[in-house]
């Protein structure tokens, strides 16, 4: 027993390991563009792209991502059949992609949209993106529930060497439109290196099946899990639409800053919200409901002063940090605004902190839905915003519509707090 204890402890701290080399190269791969690039179409090209793939990508999740408890059942019966649920799966994300790509492919060709066609030409190659990161996705959770827990963050941390290999190969010439192929080539790679894993060494099966017992409850269960996603992530084809509107470079420096943003909230937020979530759900399943509103202050302690205290620090040595990062690539103009739109992008992120021990418990509390209905609501309130910009000819102004960004989190995290607190009030007065 004090050898499985000790041995949980290792992997553990490898996982943790790996995690920071992955944000690491992550903000390494950042910083090239940057320096390559600075804030210019190029970079808009670059960050439009992976957003609208990154968002169409949420429709080709729709047909698989909720398999794993079908998966693991028929695993612990039968591995050929638990197979044919991952080859089904392999099978479906090909066929929706490909959908979709055709769908693109007739938009080319009905629309002629010469002012985006730099845009157009990267996501001719970038658009096969859609299946190799639902594939990737989908492998990299098969091999973990076969315990081949490293290969997580290996296959990532490969991608974004490649990545970074790609980009200092061209550093003589740079070419933003290289960087699709250099992308498609980088998970190209590590997809093949999955598949040896999993069919070479795991010995799977492959078998052409559209059909497995369970696929509609599959089916039917991804589509209720996407379905808040994109509605939630339409603020970022919004954001995308006012941003560019705003002029060259401007989508570029807010996808900076957002990095940042996330790259913070992942520091602070997530290990400790990850030991909030085990302690409140062991405090609810014992029915020790006093407990739980102690819970949730001691996180919302530790992680409002973490926040604070390292945001504060990154918004007053943001232009050592832009230096350090990008070099002279920008003005003093995009300085100023890079350090608006970190300060907005703070405060969108600040109210996430506060939401999350709201958010990780009513999760817990078993309503699953309800965090659905939010992001829908999100997500109308983010268009209504941007309808009344649009209206009052004002949808290129940026800083007015992040604060209707703040408004729509902000809707979210009063809605987590009164169903977190409807839900204690009852158990408590039971």
């Amino acid at each position: 027993m004090r050898l499985s204890r000790v041995w949980q402890k290792i992997v553990g701290l490898q996982q943790n390991l790996l995690a920071l080399g992955y944000v690491f190269l992550q903000f390494v791969f950042i910083a090239l563009i940057g320096r390559l690039f600075g804030a210019s179409t190029e970079t808009d090209i670059f960050f439009l792209a992976l957003t609208i793939v990154m968002y169409l990508g949420h429709l080709v999740q729709s047909v698989w991502e909720a398999w794993i408890p079908w998966y693991v059942e028929r695993l612990k019966q039968d591995r050929t059949e638990a197979d044919k649920i991952y080859a089904l799966l392999l099978i479906w994300i090909g066929l929706a992609s490909v959908a979709i790509i055709l769908v693109y492919i007739a938009v080319r060709l009905l629309w002629d949209m010469p002012e985006q066609s730099a845009l157009l030409r990267f996501l001719d190659v970038f658009i096969i993106y859609l299946a190799l990161s639902n594939w990737m996705s989908l492998n990299k959770k098969y091999l973990s529930l076969h315990e081949w827990f490293g290969v997580y963050y290996w296959v990532e941390i490969v991608a974004l060497l490649i990545k970074i290999a790609g980009v200092m190969w061209m550093w003589q010439t740079p070419d933003v439109q290289l960087l699709a192929w250099i992308m498609v080539f980088a998970y190209s790679s590590v997809i093949a290196w999955q598949f040896v894993l999993i069919f070479g060494v795991l010995k799977a099966r492959f078998s052409w099946v559209l059909r497995v017992p369970d696929d509609m409850a599959i089916l039917s269960n991804s589509a209720k899990m996407k379905l808040g996603s994109l509605a939630y992530d339409l603020k970022e084809v919004l954001l995308a639409a006012v941003l560019t509107a705003a002029g060259p470079g401007i989508y570029s420096l807010y996808s900076y800053a957002s990095k940042f943003t996330v790259g913070i909230l992942e520091v602070v937020n997530s290990p400790i919200m990850n030991m909030f979530s085990t302690h409140v759900t062991h405090a609810h399943e014992e029915k020790r409901f006093h407990d739980i509103p102690v819970l949730v202050s001691g996180a919302l302690k530790q992680t409002v002063v973490l926040f604070l205290g390292v945001t504060t620090v990154a918004y007053f040595a943001m232009p050592w940090i832009m230096q350090v990062f990008f070099g002279d690539k920008f003005t003093l103009d995009q300085m100023e605004d890079m350090r608006w739109l970190f300060l907005l992008l703070s405060g969108f992120t600040f109210i996430i902190v506060l939401e999350s021990p709201y958010a990780h418990s009513v999760g817990l509390f078993r309503y699953y839905g309800f965090g659905m209905w939010l992001n829908i609501l999100f997500g109308a309130i983010m268009m209504m915003g941007y309808g009344v910009l649009w209206l009052l000819d004002k949808q290129d102004q940026f800083m007015l519509f992040l604060a209707v960004l703040l408004i729509a989190q902000s809707s979210n995290y009063y809605f987590y707090w009164k169903r977190y607190r409807d839900h204690l009030k009852v158990k408590m007065l039971s």
